[in-house]
């Protein structure tokens, strides 16, 4: 699978590479503001650039993607601009793993306080259940992209007018982001309607291609998952089964 990987250069720069098998990596320096904007899988900063405010500034990405220092991999940033896609991808595996345990861990010992958050959103925010239960899927699964399908319901402005049942998608890199579905979402809905027999079912997962699709329900509303992951442990089925369990309860 293809990943993209960051390293900074200096305390304003960064130098993004983009492994794919088989290809040499393609490269080029960025600005590192620029790299919050930018879908990456990882951030190895230099050890030499570590002092507490750079630290600081880099708190927030963390929930995006792992983080890690040079020097744990006693790899500089030349070293780095060399690597090939099968040096890069051991490098990714090990911080990508360690980033998933820990949400993975943290979901667990979280699990009843955020259900109960989403469980009291469901009700009256819809879209912001699904943003919330797109974020959660996403760190713990550790997806380069992520869809998830649902309905959702467009109450009635007048007395004539009756409840409307449309189908919303929300997708993002780095971000969700809630769309209409189009005639492709459709059909690919359509394709899996007879999967929406449990509240959680891994229906297809291609493990070469990194490809998952999981069929959902959301109190009796099904919803369909589909993703670019990078592996998946007998651990994140359990929690992420655990968490749909609890919120159908």
């Amino acid at each position: 699978m293809n990943f993209t990987l960051l390293y900074t250069k200096n305390l304003q720069q960064a130098l993004v590479a983009q492994f794919k098998p088989q290809e040499l990596p393609q490269t080029k320096i960025i600005d590192l503001q620029e790299a919050k904007q930018f879908p990456v899988q990882g951030l190895i900063f230099s050890d030499e650039l570590k002092n507490e405010d750079f630290l600081t500034s880099l708190e927030q990405e963390i929930k995006f993607y792992p983080i890690r220092s040079s020097l744990e991999f006693d790899l500089s940033f030349e070293s780095f601009e060399k690597l090939n896609y099968e040096k890069a991808k051991i490098i990714f595996d090990k911080m990508r793993e360690n980033w998933i345990l820990q949400n993975n861990i943290s979901l667990i010992e979280e699990i009843f306080k955020v259900r109960n958050h989403l469980y009291s959103l469901w009700p009256n925010d819809r879209s912001g259940f699904f943003e919330e239960l797109w974020f959660i899927l996403k760190t713990n699964l550790g997806a380069s992209n992520l869809k998830l399908i649902y309905n959702d319901m467009i109450k009635a402005k007048s007395e004539n007018e009756k409840n409307k049942l449309v189908k919303v998608k929300v997708q993002g890199d780095r971000y969700p982001e809630l769309t209409s579905c189009d005639e492709m979402d459709e059909q690919i809905l359509k394709s899996y309607e007879k999967d929406f027999g449990n509240i959680f079912d891994i229906t297809d997962y291609n493990k070469e291609k990194g490809q998952i699709v999981i069929c959902g329900n959301i109190k009796k509303s099904p919803v369909l998952i589909m993703a670019n992951i990078y592996q998946l442990t007998r651990l994140q089925k359990a929690i992420i089964s655990s968490l749909f369990e609890g919120i159908n309860t």
